[in-house]
């Protein structure tokens, strides 16, 4: 079991070229750690060699024709001399004529094959690389004989999708995002997985093997043991969006370290990207600093592990697909577009901090009808006139699903990935699609999907400003009577539907909220996807990308006025501690809460045990009151991030700012704006082009939250969470207008080299352990049915008919035994009386299906309950469930895997 990124570095390219050969590549008998690159390369070679060798042979055969031909006029020249002297060999003659013309036209012919074969040779097979030159080509030969009149522009834009699975242990982990002790998952609704989009200009291609061998010799590792933040090539970058809370500093640095060394040159830190979808259901314990894995015990190896092999997986998956794309393109295939469409989508989010919101600029306010970033962007990928796949932008929290919810899940998100995919390809198993649907996250600081809005359980109104709720009058607190508490919750969308209720397995109306939002995102995502391709922006030319590693503890700068300033080291508020409308905090912690309020002097002595703010941090963080000076504490490690990594990607003229954080909707505004400025004032569009601007996040590193400075002195959750101090947002406006968007000049210099964060999962605590061995109950065997699914069900006919559930139980082993990556727990099959088989048509992927698994003694017993809400439309017919799991036997450790299956049901 791997545990750090140098034990990843160590094995990376054991472990990613594995996955290329498994996965994509035919199995030519080599070893697992040479480089495909290399054999790419070496084949190359081979050919290259080949038409040299042919070009050879032609040239002599040519030299030996012409001299068979002169040869020919000799003879000729005899034949006519003959023919004055003997006028009786005149049959001679004529036949010694027609064979002289014979050898010419034999001859000329030959020389046109020849000079043809080498014509057709130098342009397109006479190099070190197998596919023609990117400049300008023309098709070749197709199936009715004619030539194809294709030509691929230099400014074409290649693409390569990818999936991975990256689901962690699904019982016995703490979920990542409420940073609630109670919720550690029991079970599984949807797999996790990482989606990749890698986009590239044709002329984007791997590098030679001196090249890749000068590359990998020069990127090691720097005198300082550093890695360089601006390897990789700037013309193809990779964006990855994975079913988890955020994108952080050590599992990306694996990420990378395996990419670096499978593909020396072509992808490292400047061109990787990686999103959460903020997924506040999904498994912990992956996060480089010490602060967000309290809860989780530390790291837990078994996550950690998983996120990283699935996501270089869903990376090796994309980058096979990009290249047998650019491949078929080159030949004359269908062409290649990337397109931007946007729509409005009101209905799906909501601002839960509109105190904050509104204490920005009156006129600043104006210039928008909401108080929310309404824009669902998104990128369509086409080959000829067919979808491929997609990847969008829309700011909602991941919290669709409360915290009481222990279900394994990608929440909103992750369900409208999934929906979106079955739909298009209703025939393969969710993670076996190749059409690819990302939906990824923009300005989610102050967004949540509980669009009923925020209430108190009796349903008065909360606080605005603080949003509390009073304790009824006489009951007592830890804190003394009548002190107002953290009890105003958010509802969502289906709070109130009784029925849907019935049916939920978390026992409370977010199961149900939770698919209509979802279903919301991908109903913009279809009507954006339904439009003509003419209706949409075309993106060509350009593709770069550049990468800027930020010391943010003590930021130096200058504003717009002319004021140096600088940032702070990390700090949590009093704010932070309120929690918000959608995961209330603790105590009697509120939102809110800055230097000047009144506060439970309670938690100034609780705090004496940790490292106390200096007087210099608390005037750095003013207003905030600083609970937590976890940006200067660092034993036994990190407490917080200092260095956090910001990018852009560019491609054609839309411009993709990956945020280390959360972004408030008014934070994000002014980014994307600043942005637009400097890219404009830079010259790096064409004169008529306007930048496209979105951004995603929270990417690469987690630094909590981003404000305006007004909703900074609010100090709510979002400001007391804002960890650099009230300056926070103006040095990312310096970062990304200053510093990254000159980058993007052709022929502008590399950045400086910034700081690289440093990697603390060695030294980290470490949770997670699994179970020392699995054992059946007396008399019973691991997949035994221990409740038999009913003999016949009814499905539903209308919308308003309940779903049929079916659902069954079995005799169980831990299934962090085995995390069945790209696998099952659970199969529903159909019997097909045509071919006397059963097929599988559902499993532990699909929405429809739940895990709850529960431990039944302390022997090591267990039990697994599946459960199935059978969708309408769903054909009649004969079904059973099968399950597959894997024990652990006592004293060796080893595992077994075994199934079980429940008799058969009948769905009518």
């Amino acid at each position: 079991m791997l545990s750090s990124a140098s034990a990843y570095k160590e094995a990376g390219p054991i472990r990613i070229l594995a996955l290329y050969h498994h996965h994509h590549l035919n199995n030519n008998g080599g070893s697992a750690k040479v480089n495909p690159i290399m054999n790419d390369y070496e084949t190359g070679e081979k050919e290259y060699q080949r038409v040299q060798d042919a070009n050879e042979r032609g040239s002599d055969e040519v030299d030996e024709r012409e001299h068979l031909l002169t040869e020919d006029k000799s003879t000729a020249t005899a034949s006519n001399a003959a023919e004055q002297e003997h006028d009786g060999t005149r049959h001679q003659l004529r036949r010694a004529r027609l064979l002289h013309r014979l050898r010419v036209v034999l001859g000329l012919a030959f020389l046109l094959t020849a000079g043809a074969l080498a014509l057709f040779l130098s342009n397109y097979g006479c190099g070190r690389s197998s596919t023609p030159p990117s400049s300008v080509l023309q098709g070749s030969s197709i199936g009715d004989g004619k030539l194809s009149t294709l030509k691929v522009s230099k400014k074409s834009v290649v693409f390569g999708l990818g999936i991975g699975d990256i689901t962690g242990p699904i019982v016995g982990v703490n979920m990542m995002g409420y940073a609630a002790l109670p919720q550690t998952n029991t079970g599984l609704h949807v797999r996790e997985r990482s989606r990749a989009f890698i986009v590239g200009s044709l002329d984007s291609k791997a590098p030679s093997r001196e090249e890749a061998a000068s590359i990998i010799a020069l990127a090691k590792r720097d005198e300082d043991d550093s890695v360089d933040p601006a390897d990789g090539d700037p013309s193809r970058w990779i964006f990855v969006i994975s079913d988890f809370c955020m994108g952080d500093t050590a599992v990306r640095r694996a990420v990378v370290d395996q990419l670096r060394d499978g593909f020396p040159g072509l992808y490292g830190e400047r061109n990787f990207a990686w999103v959460g979808t903020h997924s506040h259901s999904g498994v912990g314990g992956y996060i480089n600093a010490l602060t967000p894995t309290i809860t989780s015990g530390g790291i837990v190896e078994q996550s950690f592990n998983a996120i990283v092999d699935g996501t270089v997986r869903a990376i090796v998956r994309a980058h096979e697909d990009y290249e047998g794309r650019r491949e078929r393109l080159l030949k004359g295939g269908d062409r290649l577009s990337v397109s931007f469409g946007n729509t409005t989508l009101r209905d799906a989010h909501i601002n839960r901090s509109k105190f904050s919101y509104a204490l920005n600029p009156a006129a600043e306010r104006a210039m928008y009808d909401s108080d929310l970033d309404d824009e669902f962007a998104l990128l369509r990928f086409d080959e000829g006139s067919k979808p491929q796949g997609l990847l969008s932008w829309y700011a909602v929290h991941g919290t669709s699903l409360y915290e009481n919810n222990t279900l394994t899940s990608g929440d909103n998100k992750g369900l409208a990935a999934v929906l979106y995919e079955t739909k298009v390809q209703p025939d393969l198993m969710p993670g076996n699609n190749t059409f690819i649907a990302g939906f990824s996250q923009a300005s989610v600081g102050d967004t949540s999907p509980n669009t009923l809005g925020a209430l108190c359980i009796d349903g008065s109104p909360c606080d605005n400003q603080h949003s509390t709720c009073p304790t009824d009058r006489g009951v007592k607190t830890p804190f003394g009577p009548n002190v107002t508490v953290s009890t105003c919750l958010g509802r969502g969308p289906g709070f109130g539907d009784d029925e849907a209720l019935a049916q939920s397995p978390t026992g409370s109306y977010d199961w149900k909220s939770n698919q209509i939002i979802a279903q919301k995102q991908v109903d913009a995502a279809q009507e954006v996807m339904g439009r003509p391709l003419k209706k949409l922006a075309h993106l060509e030319g350009v593709v770069n990308s550049v990468k800027l590693n930020v010391d943010m503890s003590q930021f130096a700068f200058t504003l717009q006025n002319g004021t140096a300033v600088q940032t702070c080291p990390a700090a949590l508020g009093y704010g932070f501690a309120g929690g918000t409308t959608d995961g209330p905090g603790v105590a009697d912690f509120k939102q809110g809460q800055n230097s000047s309020d009144p506060h439970n002097g309670l938690w100034d002595v609780i705090r004496f045990f940790f490292k106390q703010p200096s007087a210099e941090q608390m005037a750095c963080q003013a207003p905030k009151r600083v609970l937590l000076d976890i940006g200067n504490q660092h034993r036994p490690y990190d407490w917080a991030p200092s260095v956090v990594e910001t990018q852009i990607l560019q491609v054609g003229n839309m411009f993709v700012l990956v945020v280390p954080g959360e972004f408030t909707t008014m934070a994000g505004r002014r980014l994307k704006e600043a942005v637009r400025v400097a890219v404009r004032k830079v010259g790096l569009l064409q004169d008529g082009q306007e930048p496209i601007v979105v951004i995603a996040g929270p990417a690469n590193t987690y630094s909590h939250y981003i404000t305006t400075g007004e909703e900074y002195a609010a100090q709510r959750y979002e400001g007391g969470s804002t960890l650099f101090g009230p300056n926070t947002l103006e040095a990312y406006l310096y970062i990304y207008s200053n510093m990254l968007v000159p980058a993007l000049r052709p022929g502008a210099g590399k950045l400086e080299k910034g700081p690289l964060a440093t990697i603390n999962i060695e030294k980290a605590f470490k949770a997670g352990r699994r179970r020392s061995a699995d054992t059946a109950p007396w008399g019973k065997s691991f997949g035994d049915v221990i409740e038999q699914p009913q003999e016949f069900y009814t499905m539903p006919t209308s919308q308003s008919d309940p779903p049929a559930n079916v659902t069954a139980t079995f005799v169980a082993a831990s299934p962090a035994n085995d995390l069945r990556l790209e696998r099952t727990y659970l199969e529903i099959q159909i019997f097909d009386p045509s071919t006397m088989l059963w097929k599988t048509v559902r499993t532990d992927s699909h929405p429809s299906t739940t895990m709850r698994w529960t431990s039944t003694g302390s022997l090591g017993t267990s039990k697994v309950e599946f459960g199935w809400a059978v969708e309408r439309g769903t054909p009649a017919g004969r079904y059973r469930m099968v399950y597959w799991g894997d024990s652990k036997t006592p004293f060796t450790g080893s595992l077994k895997e075994f199934s079980g299956y429940t008799a058969d049901f009948n769905l009518s």
